[in-house]
């Protein structure tokens, strides 16, 4: 039951850019490495009260969207601070995620403001949460649920709306996701406007051929033994699957080469791909024995795996070492 449930699971407030999208000439002149220039609100940080942990709701296309926001307590609003957004898997929700991703003390720590959306039916609903494009790696019990909504304006709307309580660096936003939330994080590296780079964890994609973004630094997660989403989504070295994996297109919609370095982390092993560009950085862990959960997740949950590398950290160093 566990399993078919989670199947069905910026530098202050100037102009910064964002990852492209759009066949505009302006946008086009002004591409840089996939980048374009992204406006953030004239005047972020001036309301007050929305420090720690809130519960937010946004209208997007006629939706109430709801979602979680974390805050720093003494971070100084004006401060400009990266965004991390973190996406449920099915049938879950953004407090599930506060709960098992450890995120909100790696906040404190770091001063970074991050999101916890809920999907197109609200929080833990039998609803198809996220729309992740089409065509994606299946389950093993078939295609995906796929929302058809727009989440991509969503994250726009969470961004304008923290914005009023917090300065953000939009240099510096990120993407990653659980099951669901994970197939979302590809599709968002693949197409999203103003996104730096993305974590999909135990989830899929596809084939990448109509991706806007020209490239994405990506580090992408998975259990080897993880009975709902198929290892081989990710992982071109477990049984394949005939969508393909998605580590290895992600090396070739960068321009990395074809060989690899590994190296050992907490029961698991992280994968590299050699001759990635500036910014297309590409990287896979796999977790020996582990099922469909958050590597490393804060407990007691049926979605956190303690006892392994804790994915929270592995990708906010990624990101600080190859999206900065």
């Amino acid at each position: 039951m566990r399993f078919a449930l989670l199947m069905f699971a910026t530098v202050a407030c100037g102009s910064s850019p964002g990852a492209t999208g759009g066949d505009d000439a302006s946008v086009a002149d002004a591409a840089h490495d996939g980048h374009v220039a992204i406006d953030a609100p004239a005047n972020c940080g001036m309301r007050t009260g929305m420090r720690g942990k809130t519960n937010r709701t946004v209208m997007v296309d006629s939706l109430n969207r709801t979602y979680i926001v974390y805050l720093p307590e003494m971070v100084s609003p004006t401060e400009a601070v990266p965004l991390v957004f973190v996406h449920h898997g099915y049938s879950m929700s953004g407090q599930n995620m506060y709960d098992i991703t450890g995120y909100p003390a790696l906040a404190d720590r770091e001063h970074v403001a991050v999101a916890f959306p809920d999907g197109q039916g609200g929080p833990s609903n039998l609803t198809a949460p996220w729309n992740v494009g089409t065509n994606v790696c299946n389950s093993v019990t078939g295609p995906p649920p796929i929302a058809t909504g727009d989440d991509f304006a969503f994250l726009d709307a969470m961004k304008a709306d923290i914005s009023q309580d917090q300065c953000l660096d939009l240099d510096h936003v990120f993407v990653t996701g659980f099951s669901m939330g994970g197939y979302f994080a590809h599709h968002a590296g693949c197409k999203a406007s103003g996104i730096r780079g993305v974590a999909p964890h135990s989830g899929g994609t596809h084939e990448l051929s109509s991706c806007t973004n020209v490239e994405m630094p990506i580090i992408m997660f998975h259990g080897a033994a993880d009975p709902v989403i198929p290892p081989g989504c990710d992982d071109p070295n477990a049984l394949s699957v005939p969508e393909g994996a998605a580590a290895e297109r992600w090396a070739v919609h960068n321009g990395c080469a074809t060989t690899t370095q590994t190296h050992a982390v907490m029961n698991g092993t992280c994968t590299t791909w050699d001759g990635c560009p500036a910014g297309g950085q590409v990287e896979l862990c796999m977790f020996n024995n582990m099922g469909h959960c958050w590597a490393g997740g804060v407990g007691p949950s049926i979605y956190e795996c303690d006892g392994y590398e804790g994915a929270t950290e592995l990708e906010w160093s990624f990101w600080r070492t190859n999206a900065w």
